[in-house]
């Protein structure tokens, strides 16, 4: 699992001044494994497309390797085109690519475009994918703290948060605030917390707790015991 800072090689910039703009068949062209599925799901924004692919064509070209055909960047123009029965389109084809250099090529183009969220970035990151510097320290400090318990379970972690559609930033920032408020950092605790957000709670949940001034013997009870906070308090306003 590899990190980019975001700048791109000598090598690659070479790769992406010498593309060429070609006509390309969409039979051949293949779906790129670090694209989320939901990135091309059907809802408002793919029906309008559709729409405007029907009335006009696909106007924008799309980026894809050249030795595999892989897509780069293009993946909803090329699904709409394929439902409006068009054969033809035209793409940017970047040819001599590595597979690194493909990755972070998809990265750059995919988060200029459609939002790209912190679940995807997690799919991206989970096959193997170029992600963020900063992500990938979120996903280190999750995979740290779940292998604390039982070596894999970090990847579990993962896992779930994916199938949930959730960030790890967001599980980062919940276990953060709860060390800020119980002075514990300990990766036995963090793993707790973990647990705690992904099968009881939340991460959204705990961290609304902590800044509603929840008291902490609430919310150490219910983490220390696997157990749904439960109980009042008085939020004083001054």
């Amino acid at each position: 699992m590899s990190k980019t800072n975001g700048l791109m090689t000598q090598s690659l910039a070479k790769k992406v001044r010498t593309r060429q703009l070609v006509e390309v068949r969409l039979k051949d062209l293949h779906r790129n494994p670090m694209n989320p599925p939901e990135r091309t799901k059907t809802n408002s924004a793919l029906l309008t497309l559709r729409g405007k692919v029907r009335e006009y064509g696909v106007i924008n070209p799309v980026h894809f390797c050249g030795q595999t055909m892989t897509l780069c960047d293009g993946h909803r123009r090329v699904n709409v085109a394929r439902q409006c029965d068009v054969k033809k389109i035209h793409g940017y084809r970047y040819d001599g690519l590595t597979l690194k250099e493909r990755d972070i090529l998809f990265k750059i183009l995919n988060t200029t475009s459609v939002k790209y969220s912190g679940a995807q970035e997690l799919f991206t990151y989970l096959e193997g994918g170029e992600v963020s510097e900063q992500f990938a320290s979120y996903c280190s400090s999750i995979l740290r703290a779940g292998d604390h318990i039982k070596m894999g379970s970090g990847m579990k972690f993962l896992t779930t948060m994916r199938n949930k559609k959730k960030s790890p930033a967001s599980y980062c920032i919940g276990m953060n605030e709860y060390s800020k408020i119980t002075g514990d950092k300990t990766l036995e605790t963090q793993a707790k917390v973990l647990n705690w957000m992904l099968n009881i709670g939340s991460a959204h949940g705990l961290k609304s707790l902590i800044s509603l001034k929840c008291p902490k013997h609430l919310i150490v009870g219910a983490i220390e015991n696997d157990r749904p906070i439960e109980g009042t308090w008085e939020i004083s306003i001054s």
